[in-house]
């Protein structure tokens, strides 16, 4: 058999990844920190501060991203050991036919939603950056088209594209921060932060840790997309662990700190304070580039699955869901992303509650059990709508956590009492590269 040569455009969608294409962890480790070493992180630190102290955001981080990481590093596992994307992985508990219309179509709506909002914060910072720093105006409307155009072009190459994009933006945006802090805690900026005590209790230490999780839940449930190029478990933990939760800690306090000093959460607002705009705003449009293409990547993944389209379509679905994102961020949707973190992780997270119990529990967390089943797997489905509402509604606790803890306990109950779907094979489900 002729050896297969490599390429930097990715042709594997939903087929199983093969042994030679398989990464060294730093790879997906890189691609981690892209999604943390973002606008979104320091944002979602920048509005914590409305109600929470700096140790009580520190705190949120840790807690929520220890949660973040323990998903991701399970669900992470289900991609190494399979190799096939979380969509495809999602066939098991929920059906060929369920995750086709609920999983992907979720997960992939989701990650336009952020692509959206990663590009209108993306194009509001460019132009301010053109405004302030060159006097020329650019109305924000027309620089969230030319970055979304920018980012869902990188997203259509794929894995690699978002590899060596990060190599880029993972250093810069971390200069960016330490230069930032080291400004802020070496001027008048320590006599605000000590003095600072937030001004209402809009936000509680548990609504933050949600937030925290509903930053990045959807990353963690979609994380066998990456970790699918991962040789082993070992290595699906340490891309995890370390991609996510220092990163993501620092950038938060980071955020809030910034916020502080500035008197606001506009990120323009704050880099144009700090005396850095240009290497501020230049680094906050570099930084939102890599998460926004994985964001349109997991989409075009999602609506193969949706639309049952073979591998070779994926550069063309991506593009379509790139270019939806940007339509849908051309408008003011940015207003909305505090609601936005919150309900995603209510609604996505008790995904990973039923995935996880079919995978570790009921199937031992042995690949050999894996296998995907027809039609709609109905006890699946079942835990997962008793998931959501728990989320929704179970007002103490972690919200989040409330919706896996219950969507998870539901699925062990109701896969023992109700009929079981048949199974069938990858093939059978035609998702192979053609030939």
């Amino acid at each position: 058999m002729a050896e297969k040569k490599n390429t930097t455009v990715e042709k594997v969608a939903l087929s199983p990844v093969p042994a030679s294409d398989r990464q060294h962890w730093i790879s997906v480790t890189l691609i981690q920190a892209g999604f943390m070493i973002s606008a979104t992180s320091l944002w979602t630190g920048s509005i914590m501060i409305d109600g929470l102290n700096l140790t009580q955001v520190v705190l949120a981080g840790i807690i929520g991203y220890l949660i973040v990481v323990g998903i991701c590093w399970l669900q992470g596992i289900m991609g190494s050991d399979i190799g096939v994307p979380s969509i495809v992985v999602a066939t098991q508990s929920f059906g060929d036919r369920g995750s086709q219309f609920l999983v992907s179509t979720a997960d992939a709506l989701c990650c336009i939603g952020w692509f959206a909002i990663n590009a209108n914060i993306c194009g509001a910072a460019f132009s301010g950056l053109m405004g302030e720093c060159f006097g020329i105006d650019i109305s924000v409307r027309l620089s969230i088209i030319i970055w979304g155009i920018i980012m869902f072009s990188t997203a259509a190459i794929g894995f690699n594209g978002l590899k060596f994009l990060n190599m880029l933006a993972v250093p810069l945006m971390c200069l960016v921060t330490v230069v930032g802090l080291f400004i802020v805690l070496s001027g008048e900026g320590m006599a605000v932060l000590k003095d600072f005590v937030p001004a209402t209790n809009n936000v509680t230490l548990l609504a933050g840790v949600d937030m925290v999780i509903g930053g990045f839940i959807l990353g963690a449930v979609l994380s066998a997309d990456y970790t699918r190029y991962q040789r082993t478990r070992k290595d699906v933990f340490k891309s995890s662990f370390f991609g996510i939760l220092p990163i993501g800690v620092v950038l938060l306090w980071a955020g809030a700190v910034f916020a502080i000093v500035a008197g606001s959460e506009d990120l323009t607002v704050i880099f144009i304070g700090l005396g850095i705009p240009v290497l501020g705003l230049l680094s906050l449009i570099l930084s939102t580039w890599p998460a926004n293409s994985a964001n349109a990547y997991s989409a075009g993944l999602g609506f193969l699955k949706v639309f049952r389209m073979s591998d070779k379509h994926r550069i063309k679905i991506t593009l379509i869901c790139g270019l939806a994102g940007t339509i849908i961020g051309s408008f003011e949707i940015i207003f909305y992303f505090e609601q936005f973190l919150t309900y995603l992780g209510l609604i996505i997270a008790p995904f990973a509650g039923v995935m996880l119990v079919d995978y570790f529990v009921i199937g031992k967390g042995d690949p050999a059990n894996w296998a995907p089943t027809k039609g709609f797997n109905w006890p699946a489905m079942i835990a997962l709508a008793i998931g959501v509402l728990a989320a929704l509604f179970i007002p103490w606790g972690i919200l989040s956590v409330n919706g896996v803890i219950a969507a998870a306990i539901a699925t062990l109950i109701l896969r023992k009492i109700m009929p079981q779907p048949e199974t069938t094979t990858l093939e059978e489900m035609n998702i192979t590269l053609d030939e």
